[in-house]
């Protein structure tokens, strides 16, 4: 054990070893929410390993103590389980995958005791996109001009035309936005910056919403969507979808389906998938086949009417 490390020790290793391990993500510029979600999952094998008697060290971990968890995390409430579905499951075993990853490269641990394992199968969810038909009635639904409307029709008109995720979306400011080149720089996972597009459309609705953001009481706020109360959080944004949608008599949607909807229509219209990845600022080739999923096969049969080799015979 590494001398630094070994005089930070106390009789509670696995809160030292936990709070070494965070100290490492904020090092490394983790985004914040990336650390939340590891430190739950640390924290919660911790609180499984003392319950059950095993090793509160995580150096003292071993494969069969963690198959042991996920057994249980995945476990009905009703046997003793919490009860998670595959895909937290997932998250928790990804996440604690990394503090012993971390653990090895620092020398803690020759090995990951999850070196081994395999994770959960999630089966696969598609997720609906949107009708055309019911984006078109949910922008006639913000056609008015008060501020609320053109403020909330901008966000609808870039959500539709970029796909952002909806923490990137409430984390524009006013100078992330250059309208000449129509861009925009917004942060994505993981810390990283990306720069998209936007159609003159989704441009004029933005401008419409600056002339009136200008005479706000929160006007002088870097943060680009303002409220009542200043800046929009990302469950503000999310509640004036639902509730915009039930102004146009449309089923509910939340804004992670425009991602899905958004994919769908560029890959549809004949984009690249490369150009794709890089818009939506995806790293893995896996995602554009999980958000490409959810409409795949209509994309096949109209594929297949175009190339089939029976027209013309």
């Amino acid at each position: 054990m590494s001398t630094a490390i070994s005089k930070r020790i106390s009789r509670d290793s696995w809160k030292v070893y936990q709070m070494l391990f965070t100290d490492h993500l904020e090092a490394t510029n983790a985004a914040p929410m990336t650390i939340r979600t590891y430190r739950i999952a640390v924290e919660q094998l911790g609180d499984y390993l003392r319950s059950m008697g095993m090793p509160n060290d995580p150096t003292q971990v071993t494969r069969e103590h963690l198959v042991e968890w996920m057994r249980y995390l995945q476990r009905d409430k009703a046997e003793g389980g919490q009860g998670l579905t595959a895909r937290t499951a997932l998250q928790r075993y990804r996440s604690v995958s990394r503090l012993f990853i971390w653990m090895v490269d620092t020398d803690e641990m020759a090995e990951s005791p999850m070196a081994k394992m395999k994770p959960p199968r999630v089966p696969e969810k598609m997720v609906p996109v949107i009708k055309p038909e019911d984006l078109r009635k949910l922008l006639r639904a913000l056609s008015g001009t008060d501020f609320e409307s053109r403020r909330d029709k901008a966000i609808v008109s870039l959500f539709i035309d970029t796909g952002l995720r909806i923490a990137e979306m409430a984390g524009i400011n006013v100078d992330d936005i250059d309208m000449e080149e129509r861009q925009i720089v917004v942060m994505g996972k993981g810390r990283r910056t990306r720069s998209v597009r936007f159609v003159k459309e989704t441009r004029s609705d933005l401008q419409r919403y600056l002339l009136r953001r200008a005479h706000h009481p929160h006007a002088e706020d870097d943060a680009l969507w303002v409220g009542k109360r200043g800046p929009m959080q990302p469950n503000g944004i999310y509640q004036m979808v639902v509730r915009r949608c039930e102004d146009a008599g449309i089923e509910r949607v939340h804004p992670h389906m425009f991602r899905h909807t958004f994919a769908h229509q560029y890959l549809r219209a004949g984009g690249a998938e490369g150009d794709l990845m890089r818009v939506t600022g995806w790293r893995s080739r896996q995602m554009v086949d999980r958000y490409g999923a959810s409409a795949a096969s209509e994309r096949a049969a109209e594929a297949h009417d175009k190339f089939s080799p029976r027209k013309g015979l």
